[in-house]
């Protein structure tokens, strides 16, 4: 019996000192937590900002349809968006003006030509008036520099609407995908592109199809204040 109690003494007496050591890391380790600025404390949330039933309005964005060789636009932008839930919006109204730049290739080949003059099909775009809606799958947040955290989420958009020319108006339609960042609950940029597709009819009166590729960046201001 005494060397029972010999054995449990000298454990506790072994273990005194341990425990002791552990409440001074415990102790240590807190006082550091505290010594860090509040800014530099981000807490990991589901979501930055709820869009149930807020209006999107884009009433800036610029953008270019890169066409190449032959043709260079250049367009301005402006959208409202209905947003039902986090992951469905409706574009009900996105109107995008077109200012168009035609190179001098062709002109270069005409006055150097001895035969006919050739001529572009291509006809000056004037606007796009379109609604559509938008999809938003997933939610995510990128760190920068392991101190500023980005909160973005990529889209996937589909709509149609009116492509108006220099010479004729055409249905058209478009598939698009973007990423939209949000910097505040009421402010946010979203980069997008999207291919506006259209049959447009040429000079021998046939009709071929167009795909007007377009890259835009648009800056976004949310109303009501996002639900608690």
């Amino acid at each position: 019996m005494k060397m029972l109690l010999l054995k449990i003494l000298s454990l506790v007496m072994v273990s005194c000192p341990l425990w002791a050591s552990d409440d001074n890391v415990i102790e240590k380790q807190l006082q550091e937590i505290g010594t860090i600025p509040n800014e530099e404390v981000i807490v990991v949330q589901r979501k930055f900002t709820r869009k149930d039933w807020r209006h999107e309005f884009s009433p800036v964005g610029f953008g270019g349809v890169p066409f190449g060789t032959y043709r260079r636009t250049l367009l301005g932008s402006a959208s409202y968006t209905l947003h039902a839930n986090d992951w469905l919006g409706l574009e009900l109204f996105n109107f995008s003006y077109n200012k168009n730049f035609f190179s001098s290739f062709i002109d270069d080949i005409n006055s150097n030509s001895t035969g006919g003059d050739i001529y572009l099909d291509y006809q000056k775009l004037l606007y796009f008036i379109t609604a559509g809606v938008q999809l938003t799958p997933f939610y995510g947040k990128v760190a920068t520099f392991s101190r500023w955290l980005a909160y973005m989420e990529p889209y996937f958009s589909l709509g149609a609407g009116i492509a108006k020319t220099e010479t004729n108006a055409y249905l058209a339609g478009y598939p698009g995908v973007g990423l939209r960042f949000f910097f505040t609950e009421w402010f946010s940029m979203r980069l997008e592109f999207r291919d506006y597709i259209y049959n447009e009819k040429t000079r021998a009166g046939n009709s071929e199809l167009r795909n007007n590729y377009s890259v835009s960046v648009a800056l976004s201001f949310w109303l009501p204040k996002m639900p608690r």
